[in-house]
């Protein structure tokens, strides 16, 4: 297998598909250690979370900021450095509770972003409202090259305590990057990008309650982060009518 990496042997150059993806972690990582990290992961987060009275994901995400700053080179990415805020961004229902979390903290105005985002916000609608199916549409290629919701005018995240981990495994270590394309993003750095995506969904997954919860298949669904503010819109509008 040609790796795609650097003089180091370390990094993936750009963004890629999942399966190229996926396939790098594999060769780079040993089945053994993907599942020991994933094992210690789960139980440790629920742990930690219980003694330090914050949710599990919460956890989760102070973990890989410690794994980023210690474990790799210094990150060349800053505070209006947005290049990679202008693309697709999809999470799970822990990650998007997550977000609401955030937003109620710290007095974010959702329907004020709703509003700013229209234009994406428009098109994920109408596809959502025509009733096609979900393998018809190439949902990232509605939103590209549109700043995501979240994105200031100063070009910060509003809710970057919280970000999903679509935008944490996005980094750049060789450069500040250019242009949108991401041509200095590297993924498939650290063993959690690996198992990141399964131990979200296992968190979520145990804290659905029994009587609701499905046999655990390594997944979630999820939804851009568009789709989250749609429904979320929804059901303010419905709520104001009862």
């Amino acid at each position: 297998m040609s790796l795609k990496t650097d003089k180091n042997g370390m990094f993936i150059f750009g963004m890629t598909n999942t399966d190229e993806l996926g396939g790098f972690l594999k060769h780079k990582f040993s089945e053994e250690k993907i599942q020991q990290a994933y094992d210690y992961l789960v139980e440790a987060t629920k742990e930690k979370s219980r003694t330090e009275k914050t949710t599990p994901l919460r956890i989760f995400w102070h973990h890989l900021k410690r794994i980023y700053n210690e474990g790799v080179p210094p990150l060349q990415c800053h505070r209006g450095c947005d290049h990679c805020c202008h693309t697709g961004v999809s999470c799970t229902q822990l990650e998007w509770d997550g977000i609401l979390k955030n937003a109620e903290e710290n007095g974010l105005d959702l329907n004020a972003m709703i509003e700013h985002s229209q234009r994406t916000i428009k098109k994920v609608d109408e596809v959502l409202k025509s009733n096609k199916k979900l393998d018809q549409v190439d949902w990232h290629r509605l939103v590209i090259n549109q700043p995501c919701p979240f994105l200031s005018e100063e070009g910060a995240c509003e809710v970057y305590e919280d970000r999903p981990l679509d935008c944490r495994m996005v980094v750049a270590f060789r450069g500040v990057c250019e242009s949108k394309k991401l041509e200095h993003a590297q993924r498939g750095v650290v063993l959690e990008e690996a198992v990141g995506a399964t131990v979200i969904a296992k968190l979520q997954h145990d804290l659905t309650p029994k009587i609701k919860r499905r046999k655990f298949r390594g997944t979630q669904p999820i939804k851009l982060l568009q789709h989250w503010l749609i429904l979320w819109r929804d059901k303010q509008k419905k709520s104001s009518k009862q």
